[in-house]
């Protein structure tokens, strides 16, 4: 009787031994295939979301929609005070020009000095140029590098600001800007910068594409008319050839006979 009794309490403790063996593989099963389906729609996600402008992160303060509110608002604010402190030196065309020119300076530098953080960040991880490979398996990663450069930017726009105070292409042409619109200066760096990181790049398009004034893409300035004087402020484009975020605004010439004697 005694030896049953072992025999039996022996195949209860085997069997329960193999029950908790059973249960462990079924946890590490269960766990691959939740990560599994995690990196699966993490996949999935990133691709839907590469170079589609149209789907939003909502979480995202920078986000193109926000870029817009905050282009208009800069041009509604510090613009407009650079303008009146400028005026009392200069003409307002010239200083209203001058003030495009700037943000047109601190557009193309800052495209240039993001795409270079792009390359090298990509460069150092990953030793290809995952923008012109074949992206199918690496968009993943191409949105990792370009998270890296949102969490990065605080640091990247100092940098940056910092720089223009030392370029002379810069310095020389428009110290009366640094003088007496500071302020606009250094917006124009933090909007432009977070503009390029966007995926895709934000465009300003500082063209007017005829002599005809483009009502679709521009508002007038402070006169009517049907003809292009000059650029005010460029229009804000979504991505390139993409949709319209904010109208530029365009001076008109008073009538079609100054446009032949301009």
């Amino acid at each position: 009787m005694n030896i049953n009794t072992e025999n039996l309490v022996a195949i209860i403790s085997k069997l329960q031994y193999d029950l908790d063996v059973t249960r462990r593989k079924l946890q590490e099963v269960s766990a691959e295939k939740d990560n599994a389906l995690s990196r699966l729609s993490s996949i999935a996600s990133a691709k839907l979301t590469y170079n589609n402008p149209n789907i939003a992160d909502l979480s995202d303060r920078n986000r193109p929609q926000k870029l817009g509110e905050m282009f208009g608002e800069l041009y509604d604010n510090e613009w407009t005070d650079a303008v009146d402190r400028l005026t009392e030196i200069m003409e307002e065309k010239k200083a209203i020009i001058l003030l495009r020119d700037v943000l047109q300076y601190i557009y193309e530098k800052t495209k240039k000095a993001s795409e270079d953080q792009y390359r090298n960040l990509q460069n150092a991880l990953f030793q290809r140029d995952l923008r012109n490979s074949e992206m199918k398996n690496f968009i993943p990663i191409y949105k990792k590098i370009g998270e890296m450069q949102k969490e990065v930017a605080a640091i990247s726009i100092d940098n940056t600001k910092q720089a223009l105070r030392i370029d002379s292409d810069f310095m020389l042409p428009f110290e009366s800007v640094i003088l007496y619109g500071e302020p606009y200066v250094d917006r124009c760096v933090e909007l432009c910068w977070r503009m390029h990181i966007q995926d895709p790049p934000m465009i300003l398009d500082f063209s007017s594409s005829s002599e005809i004034v483009d009502k679709a893409m521009f508002r007038l300035f402070t006169r009517s008319g049907e003809y292009v004087d000059f650029v005010v402020w460029p229009a804000l484009l979504l991505h390139e050839n993409g949709p319209l975020v904010q109208k530029g605004v365009v001076q008109p010439l008073k009538s079609k006979s100054t446009l032949k004697s301009h």
